[in-house]
């Protein structure tokens, strides 16, 4: 009897052991199981761009997802340039891409709202839409319809109107001008007798410098100085009326992210929220000791005139309206539908938070 409780004791252990064994197996191999990605930007590599959005991302998700997930970030140009950046990810070149939605414009102008409007939402207003308001579930929607799935990630607020060789107040300055910019900005400024250019973010300075441009907008205050944009352009032009806020993407092949699992997708979105956040904090603070920095220098600071920046503001709408029957009549819904959850939301928020200190 003694031998047998023995042995039945031995039993019971040994099957213990192999049950624990088993789930430490498991645990391990769930553990050692890493997602490899490898992804396309439009900046260079270790750039103040990249560092403040890109390697924020990567780390960040690194960070949600206790290095299970790694992503070997490139720079602009390796894996593909900064305008067909999401064909790149079609095609398999890059697993990800981490891109401005204004850069694809010309493949649906939806992608001119959901990276920022003309005139349009602040930083705090939009990241509330895209949060909370429909805006992310929009956005997903539009890209699933692509092939592709959006993480929602880098963003930031104001940019200066711009830097220029010349004096810019009114709507008329604006004629005859060669301007680089990127978005809606760029269909408008054509509607007020502007000239649009969309260069690539490291061929902007040479541009600018020899006068290929006479005035260009890019990012905000802390990434405009390091670039030296105020160095060659005697005007610094404000506010930001034409892209009050920004965002940024990484984008998916739809078929790889249905393959991760629902918690390392959930961990995925959580670090781009989270990194969105982080790039848009150190953003302002780092724009406002730029601006400080400046305001020392030798620019002159021109301010646009009310009516300006008024007239700007009806623009925006009126590109929405006018993009949005176009694709309309093509069969095309989702200018039209980004539109409207977009400006209604602007409107509501406006209309009904007139309790709020600002």
């Amino acid at each position: 009897m003694k031998s047998f409780l023995g042995g039945a004791r031995t039993v019971s252990f040994l099957a213990l052991f192999v049950v624990c064994a088993s789930i430490a197996a498991n645990k391990a191999t769930f553990a050692a199981e890493n997602y490899k990605f490898k992804m396309t930007s439009y900046v260079p590599l270790k750039s103040g761009t990249w560092n403040n959005y890109m390697q924020r991302f990567i780390n960040s998700a690194q960070l949600f997802t206790s290095n299970k997930v790694q992503i070997k970030g490139y720079g602009v140009g390796v894996l593909a340039g900064p305008f067909d950046a999401w064909k790149a990810v079609k095609k398999g070149t890059a697993d990800i891409c981490y891109c401005y939605p204004g850069f694809a414009l010309n493949t649906d102008p939806a992608n001119g709202i959901l990276g920022g409007m003309v005139g349009g939402m602040p930083m705090e207003e939009f990241m509330h839409w895209y949060v909370s308001g429909g805006g992310l579930k929009l956005l997903q929607d539009f890209r699933h319809s692509q092939g592709l799935h959006p993480v929602l990630t880098g963003m930031g607020s104001t940019e200066f109107f711009m830097h220029s060789h010349k004096k810019v107040q009114k709507i008329s300055d604006l004629k005859g001008m060669k301007i680089r910019t990127a978005g809606a900005w760029a269909d408008i400024l054509q509607m007020v007798g502007a000239s649009a250019t969309v260069i690539p973010p490291a061929d902007i300075y040479t541009a600018l410098e020899r006068r290929v441009i006479d005035a260009t907008e890019f990012i905000t205050p802390a990434t405009n100085i390091k670039l030296g944009f105020h160095k060659i352009a005697k005007f610094i032009i404000m506010p930001g009326i034409h892209n009050p806020s920004h965002m940024n993407e990484a984008v998916f092949r739809l078929s790889d992210w249905q393959k991760l699992p629902k918690q390392i997708q959930d961990q995925i979105e959580a670090a781009g929220i989270y990194s969105a956040f982080r790039t848009a904090m150190h953003m302002g603070v780092a724009d406002v000791a730029a601006v400080k920095k400046l305001k020392s220098g030798k620019n002159t600071w021109v301010t646009l005139d009310p009516a300006t920046i008024a007239k700007i503001e009806e623009l925006g709408r009126v590109w929405s309206e006018q993009a949005a029957k176009k694709q309309t009549a093509k069969g095309n819904p989702w200018m039209a539908r980004v539109s409207k959850s977009y400006w209604e939301f602007y409107d509501e928020w406006k209309k009904y938070g007139v309790y709020r200190h600002n």
